[in-house]
C-alpha cells in the first residue's frame, strides 16, 4: 500500500512539471522585479500601479528590452540610446529614486534635452539624482540626502504630514500629503517650492528624533520646478510618495495623477526610466529561459520524464522484462526438446492405420533416414 503511495506522487509530480511546461508555452514574458520604485514591481515599495497609469496615457516608452542572447536577458537602454527616439518638445522623462549612477554622456543629453523643450521629473531622496544634478550646468538645485521630520505626523516622526501646497496644475485638488522618511530640496533662486513642510520641522542629521544646534529648521522644499532652457526641471526629495503602498494616503495618488498629467499634457511619449536601477534576477532568467524552449522541446521532456518515471517507480518494466525471459526461455527449451524416435513414429502410424504393411514402413523410414 506505502509503495502504491509513494508511485502516485511521482506520477504527480510528472504530471505537473508537464503541466507547467505546456502552459508556459502559451506565457507571455514578463518582466519582474523586487527592485525599489520599479515599476516592474507589484509590491508595496514598487511603482507598478504608476506604471499602469502612465502605460494608460498612450504615451508610455519603457527604458528597457529582452534580448534573444542566453548570456543576457533583460537589456537596459541609456537616454543616449534613445536620443533618436525623443523629440524634446513632445516628450518627458520621469526618474524615480535612482540606484546606479548617471555617466557624463546621460548628463549631456539631459542637459540638451532640457535645453531643447523637454521636461524632466526626478524623484529621490538619498541615491544618484544629485549625481545627475551636478551635470546640469544651469541649475543649483540639489536634494540634501538628510531626513526630514516634522511635529506635523502619523505615528512617526519621519512619516510627515505635509499642508503646505502651493497652487499649481500639478497640486490641483491637493490639500494633504503624506510622506515617509523624506528628504529636502535646496531649489534654485527663481524655482518654485509647490510642497514645502511645516515651520515646525528640521533635518534630523543624527537621527535622534531631537532638533540638534546643527540641524536647519523648516520650513523645507520638497518639490520644486523650475524653467530649463526652453524645457522644465521638475525635483522631488520624497520618491516614496510614488510607490504602491503609500499612494492610497490622503492626496498622495492625486499628486502622483497630476504630475503625470502635466508631463503627458500635449506631449505622445513619457519615459520612465528603469536603467538606472538593476533588475536582473533569477526569478526572470528562469521564466525568460523555460519561455525560450518551443513547443518540441517540451514535449520531449515531458516523454523523458514519463518513460524515467515508468522505469524507476512502477512495476510494469519489471513485469513486461519478466514477461519476455519467459517467452524467449519457452521458445529455446522447444528448439532443443528432441523429437520422435523413428520407432515411436512407427507405432504411431501403425496404430492410426492398422492396415498398412508394418514391413513396408520401416524401408521407407530407413530410406528416409539414409537420405538426411
Amino acid at each position: 500500500m506505502i509503495e502504491e503511495v509513494k508511485t502516485a506522487y511521482r506520477f504527480l509530480i510528472v504530471l505537473g512539471v508537464g503541466v507547467i511546461l505546456f502552459a508556459m508555452s502559451v506565457m507571455v514574458p514578463v518582466i519582474s522585479s523586487n527592485a525599489d520604485f520599479s515599476i516592474y514591481n507589484t509590491g508595496w515599495n514598487g511603482c507598478s500601479d504608476l506604471g499602469r497609469e502612465a502605460y494608460g496615457t498612450g504615451s508610455f516608452l519603457p527604458t528597457i528590452d529582452i534580448s534573444s542572447s542566453s548570456e543576457e536577458r533583460v537589456m537596459h537602454s541609456s537616454f543616449a540610446d534613445l536620443k533618436d527616439e525623443l523629440d524634446p518638445e513632445d516628450s518627458a522623462i520621469m526618474i524615480i529614486g535612482p540606484d546606479l549612477p548617471f555617466d557624463a554622456g546621460e548628463g549631456d543629453f539631459i542637459h540638451a534635452y532640457l535645453l531643447s523643450g523637454g521636461i524632466v521629473l526626478l524623484a529621490d531622496d538619498v541615491g544618484h539624482g544629485n549625481g545627475l544634478l551636478s551635470m546640469l550646468p544651469d541649475t543649483s538645485t540639489r536634494i540634501t540626502g538628510d531626513i526630514m521630520v516634522d511635529l506635523s505626523y502619523m505615528k512617526e516622526p519621519e512619516f510627515s504630514v505635509i499642508y503646505n501646497i502651493t497652487p499649481h496644475g500639478t497640486t490641483r485638488g491637493v490639500e494633504r500629503l503624506l510622506m515617509n522618511y523624506p528628504s529636502t530640496v535646496i531649489p534654485s533662486p527663481g524655482s518654485l517650492s509647490l510642497v514645502e513642510s511645516s515651520p515646525s520641522s528640521w533635518t534630523d542629521r543624527d537621527r535622534d528624533r531631537k532638533r540638534g544646534p546643527d540641524e536647519p529648521m523648516g520650513p523645507f522644499t520638497l518639490l520644486s520646478i523650475e524653467s530649463y532652457g526652453r524645457g522644465e526641471l521638475v525635483v522631488c526629495s520624497e520618491p516614496s510618495i510614488f510607490i504602491n503602498g503609500m499612494r492610497g494616503f490622503f492626496d498622495n495618488s492625486v499628486l502622483v495623477s497630476n504630475l503625470i498629467e502635466y508631463l503627458t499634457d500635449n506631449r505622445s511619449t513619457l519615459v520612465v526610466d528603469e536603467s538606472h536601477r538593476d533588475l536582473a534576477n533569477p526569478v526572470q532568467f528562469m521564466n525568460l529561459w523555460v519561455g525560450d524552449l518551443g513547443t518540441g522541446s517540451k514535449v520531449g521532456i515531458l516523454l523523458a520524464l514519463t518513460v524515467t518515471f515508468l522505469i524507476f517507480s512502477t512495476p510494469y518494466p519489471k513485469k513486461l522484462l519478466r514477461g519476455l525471459e519467459r517467452l524467449l526461455n519457452k521458445l529455446l527449451a522447444e528448439e532443443k526438446r528432441p523429437g520422435p524416435t523413428p520407432d515411436l513414429l512407427m507405432s504411431r502410424v501403425i496404430e492410426s492405420h492398422p492396415d498398412w504393411d508394418p514391413e513396408l514402413l520401416r524401408r521407407l523410414m530407413k530410406q528416409i533416414e539414409g537420405g538426411r
